[in-house]
């Protein structure tokens, strides 16, 4: 494997950790914020790192470069001291590695045959955020109604994974609805972040790429075409008691 792909997993993952410890410990959001919000960005990246190193997605160098931005955003909004400085130097050289050139060689270059479109990529890769986002966005305690939503986004996005039936319908009507109750809980700056959120949400939902890869196949029975006996092989119609006109043999 190159060096590149371990380069820029080993940035985001160490500035994951870093952030992760400046939440936990800064004192700088609430601590229930602290808990969704680490928590989320931590899985995050774990999908993040499994795109790059396994799966090779080209959804991977965004996804990677989303976990630098935000743990950026953190380290720029805080106090500065010596965790923060760390976090800040560490997220910046993730954010560089991975918008460069030399991930990019490692990841495909064409999306596979059998993949997914790059609407439901996003639509995935949205949900998987939204608890982040939404325990970023109340920085001084998040409300009952973004904890469900943190929740409900993540269980979603399982059962999109999984093309659940009804999975597709819920994205549409249900997500949008608690983003809203959320955001209107949050209030003003960061209920705008959750309503973002859940439009981009909704947007790639109603595509019809989307619905086509998400929709479970339904096979539907067809009519029964007759084959000539003379085109089956001898040793299935002796097997099934058919003679080699297709007539049921005669018991002797």
């Amino acid at each position: 494997m190159p060096a590149a792909p371990l380069t820029v997993t080993a940035l985001v993952s160490l500035s994951t950790i870093l952030g992760t410890l400046h939440l936990a410990f800064g004192g700088v959001v609430d601590p229930s914020a602290a808990l969704v919000a680490g928590a989320g960005l931590v899985v995050f990246t774990i999908v993040a790192a499994s795109g790059t190193l396994l799966a090779r997605g080209r959804w991977a160098a965004p996804a990677d470069a989303a976990v630098a931005l935000a743990w950026i955003g953190l380290a720029v909004v805080v106090p500065l001291d010596g965790l923060s400085i760390a976090l800040l130097v560490v997220a910046a050289a993730a954010l560089a590695a991975s918008i460069g050139p030399w991930l990019r060689r490692w990841l495909r270059r064409l999306p596979r045959a059998d993949g997914p479109p790059p609407a439901a990529a996003v639509l995935l890769l949205v949900l998987m955020a939204t608890p982040a986002a939404a325990a970023l966005a109340s920085p001084n305690g998040i409300g009952i109604g973004a904890v469900v939503l943190a929740a409900w986004s993540a269980a979603l996005a399982l059962g999109i994974a999984r093309m659940l039936p009804g999975s597709l319908l819920a994205a549409r009507v249900i997500h949008p609805a608690l983003a809203i109750a959320a955001a209107v809980e949050t209030g003003m700056p960061g209920g705008a972040v959750i309503a973002a959120t859940a439009a981009v949400v909704a947007a790639m939902a109603w595509r019809r790429d989307v619905a086509l890869a998400i929709t479970p196949v339904s096979l539907r029975r067809g009519d029964a075409i007759a084959i000539p006996p003379e085109l089956v092989p001898p040793e299935i119609l002796e097997a099934v008691g058919l003679d080699d006109r297709g007539r049921p043999r005669r018991a002797r």
